[in-house]
């Protein structure tokens, strides 16, 4: 059980997790909603957004689960002893889907299509569907925050009546475990993901390439990326792809085709939302020329 003075500053640690959640939500909209943006601008706008929603809104959020799971189960307040608790715990789920199912995507399509540009005829259309869903999915964020605050400061519905209370060794035991299961999946799933986001594209030499159409493959995450270079003498004229994986992520990725073909190699900025899968598709490109020489 945590003293008084331990449970003040861990409730004052939440508070300042709540607040920073709230400003990064509320300033992500205030950027998204300024008028006149023009299509240079608007994918600055569109990074600062991306940025503010990876750095300050997801560990936000986490700090505040953190902080709160510890409240719960290091005080008598307990995790389901209290339907307000249960309550909150259930719009703390809501709240997950609703950023990292909606908001989350949707974000990462914006910062995409605008670093790929909006020539392409299809592109306004698929940014207008992200950038319409950003104000109704904040909005309704916020006022769920909102009602997870009122129910702390209220405490509108009683304590549950146990059968069988859970022992605190227990409840400690196996919250300890989820903890450290997720805090080790997650830290091997990030560094699993820098290593591809940090490989190495080199630059093959492009006079020791036949002429043809010459294959490059790559594995990530149990995906298959394999792509068609057309070289005709000694210039890259053509990139297909043979194999991507099918998702979103994938589609935009493709915007590094036109960049590598002007560059004429396959060492070029990858797409922003897309890191990965840029990559991974400039690491094929990068080993079908390699295998033709």
């Amino acid at each position: 059980m945590l003293e008084k003075t331990g449970r003040r500053w861990l409730r004052v640690i939440h508070i300042i997790f709540i607040a920073s959640l709230l400003g990064g939500l509320a300033s992500i909209l205030a950027i998204h909603l300024i008028p006149g943006i023009d299509t240079q601008q608007l994918f600055l706008a569109n990074y600062t957004i991306y940025t503010l929603f990876n750095m300050v809104v997801t560990w936000s959020f986490y700090g505040v689960v953190a902080t709160g799971l510890v409240y719960s189960v290091f005080t008598h307040w307990g995790l389901t002893k209290h339907w307000w608790v249960i309550g909150k715990w259930v719009g703390t789920v809501v709240l997950f889907a609703l950023v990292w199912i909606w908001l989350g995507p949707a974000i990462n399509g914006m910062v995409a299509l605008s670093d790929i540009g909006l020539k392409d005829s299809a592109v306004p259309h698929d940014y207008a569907e992200y950038h319409n869903t950003i104000t109704p999915v904040i909005a309704f964020a916020i006022l769920i925050i909102f009602i997870l605050i009122s129910i702390t400061i209220f405490r509108p519905w009683g304590q549950r009546t146990q059968k069988h209370e859970m022992p605190r060794r227990l409840v400690l035991t196996l919250t300890g475990i989820g903890v450290v299961l997720g805090v080790g999946l997650g830290v091997i799933g990030y560094y699993d993901l820098e290593s591809y986001r940090n490989m190495e594209i080199g630059n093959p030499d492009l006079t020791q390439v036949p002429d043809g159409i010459h294959r490059g493959s790559v594995s990530y995450s149990g995906f298959e990326y394999t792509v068609a270079v057309k070289v005709q003498e000694s210039k890259i004229v053509g990139v297909g792809l043979v194999q991507n994986r099918e998702s979103e992520y994938a589609r935009f990725a493709e915007g590094i085709i036109p960049r590598v073909i002007a560059k004429q190699s396959p060492d070029v900025d990858g797409i922003t939302g897309a890191t990965t899968t840029s990559k991974c598709l400039m690491k094929a490109i990068e080993i079908a020329l390699e295998g033709a020489k």
